[in-house]
Parts: structure tokens; sequence; C-alpha cells
């Protein structure tokens, strides 16, 4: 999503592979051209999946039958599970071209034209990652320093904001200084004395994913717009429903918020969720959301209780839930997402 939404243009292998899908131009004929590169990278893992998914089928269902029966036929098998396999790919792409149809209704209801609405992701310059996280109004170093404040000698905090003026913004390679730049304020913070009320272990190894986070981007947040209404009657849903909605017709409009085709594009294989951009606040943590600097500290009118601090044992439970960067040992493993800090 990310480096679709970086695109200028569409490349011809983008339209050949929707072509080849089934998508063609009566489906993405007045789409933003990210709106497109990104149904082609989508199109691409679809494809992947279908080399992929017959043998990882015949492998899940070779061991569930092996639990009740002796007698197995593996060329039975193997085309049941290419059969399935056939079934998920369709599957797929048919939800692909209802997420395009949802998303394309939208962006008609916000900007008039869908090919005028800018993409949702706008990965931010380097020179924008030294502003949110270094220099900035409310940068995660400034908001970082406030919330210590209450828990710190004056003198130590003092000393820190001294050593904290120094401005990576001025070097050549403004990533990599940023980068040296919150190291040492981690390693900085990590010295400083813990207490129950503010963990600054917690702050230093938050600092550390934010240092070697790789891309930062912002949401960009469409209006809110609301649908025609759409009036139902009790023919239309059955007897069941005959107390809740009595007699006569009654009047629905669909909301959608600001963040609608985000999710849906996001959830694009999913069609069952009516509100994906829920979801996707809720999924986003750990994963496409970093927690919140300021999660390190309690608050003075809410100190935390010792059940609760953040130490060691805690930190182990959360590096157990991040891969070590070799997928092929765990392919199945996920990052928990309600990690709180």
């Amino acid at each position: 999503m990310l480096e679709a939404c970086d695109l200028t243009s569409v490349f011809e292998e983008d339209y050949i592979d929707l072509g080849r899908a089934g998508l063609g131009t009566c489906l993405l004929a007045g789409l933003p051209d990210w709106l497109i590169a990104y149904s082609a990278r989508l199109v691409r893992f679809i494809n992947f999946e279908r080399t992929k998914l017959p043998e990882e089928i015949l492998r899940h269902n070779l061991e569930e039958k092996r639990k009740f029966f002796l007698d197995i036929s593996e060329e039975v098998e193997k085309n049941e599970a290419e059969i399935q396999a056939e079934g998920v790919y369709n599957q797929r792409l048919q939800n692909l071209a209802l997420t395009l149809d949802k998303v394309r209704y939208v962006m008609r209801s916000v900007f008039g034209d869908p090919i005028k609405a800018p993409p949702p992701l706008e990965k931010l310059s380097p020179e924008a990652v030294v502003s949110v996280l270094w220099k900035g109004e409310g940068s995660l170093v400034e908001e970082l320093v406030q919330c210590m404040a209450p828990h710190m000698e004056e003198g130590l905090l003092n000393d820190l904001k001294e050593k904290i003026r120094h401005d990576p913004s001025g070097s050549v390679d403004l990533r990599r200084e940023l980068q040296k730049s919150l190291l040492w304020l981690r390693d900085e913070i990590r010295s400083l004395p813990c207490t129950y009320k503010c963990r600054h272990d917690a702050a230093a190894d938050l600092i550390h994913l934010y240092a070697y986070t790789k891309y930062f981007f912002r949401v960009r947040a469409y209006r809110t717009v609301t649908s025609p209404p759409v009036y139902i009657s009790l023919l239309d849903l059955g007897p069941k429903y005959t107390d809740k909605l009595g007699s006569g017709f009654q009047e629905y409009c669909k909301t959608y918020g600001e963040n609608y085709c985000l999710g849906q594009l996001i959830y694009w294989h999913n069609q069952a969720n009516a509100d994906p951009d829920c979801s996707l606040g809720r999924a986003r943590r750990g994963c496409l959301l970093l927690p919140d600097i300021a999660s390190f500290c309690a608050k003075v009118q809410k100190p935390s209780h010792r059940q609760r601090v953040y130490g060691p044992r805690t930190r182990r439970f959360m590096l157990a839930g991040i891969p070590d960067g070799n997928h092929a040992n765990d392919p199945d493993g996920k990052i928990p997402h309600k990690f709180h800090i």
C-alpha cells in the first residue's frame, strides 16, 4: 500500500497482470493511478498464493484425515486441494473487485471524480521525519521531556534538555544522523533511574523501536460522507424482524468514516466487515502504529500500580512476540498487537 501510494504513474506490467486476472477497463476506468498500482500488487500476491496454496491445503488435509483414516488416496487429495485453491483464487479476485467498487463510490461522493482522490497514505520525507521525531512542535522528543518533567529533578532535566539541543537536520544523510541521535537519546534515557511512575527503561526500548523504523507515514483522512437513504420494509427482511421494524418503511443511511477507504483497501479480502475502518483502528497497533512515547510514564493523578509496571519480565514477553528476522523459521509467526507499555 505504502509503495503504491508513493507512485506517480502505472506501469504497463501492472495493466498486463490485472488484465490476465480479468480485471479490465470496466473496473479500472476512472480510478487514480495509485489505486491501480495497489490493485496490481494485490493481484501478484493472489497469483503467488495460488501457486503455493495447493501444497499447503494438501498438507493440512492429509494431517487431519490421518487422524481418523488409514486408507487415504494422495491423488484424490491432490485433486481436492487444487479445487479448493482455485476456489480461494476466484474468491480473492471477486473480493478485490468488490473493494474497488466500494472505494470508487466513496471517492466519487467525496471528490466528485474518483481520479482526483489522493492516496490515503503519505510517506514522510527525511526532513519531515526529523521534524516529527526530534525538533518540531509536538515532536517525540518534546513530548518525552514533558512527560519526564514531573518525575525528575530539575537539574537532571535541564542537563538533558541542553544535550538534546543538537539538531540532526544539518547532516547530509538525515536518516542516518537522526538514527544516531535517537540511539544516543536511548542510551541517555536508559541510564536514568526508574520509578514505578516513570519507567525510563520502557522509554529507551520505545525510542529504540522508533530509531530502527524504516518508513514513517501519515494518514490522509477523507471527508465523512453519508449515503442517500434506502427504505427497507418488512418484506425485504422477513417476518422474524416484525418486532424490530414494525409496519411501514424504515429509512437507512450508511455513513462512511474518514478512514473507510483505507480500511477497505487493507481488508480487501474480507467483505463481511461493514466498518473496516473500525477494525483497522484496533488491529494497527504494533504493526502500523508504534506505542505513544507518553505510555512509559504514569499520569500524576493516576499513579501506576506495582503489578502493571514495565520490567524485565514484560520486556522478555514483548521481545518473544517479535520475529528475529528469519521468517523462514517461523512462517506463521505474528506480532501481537495488544501490547501497552
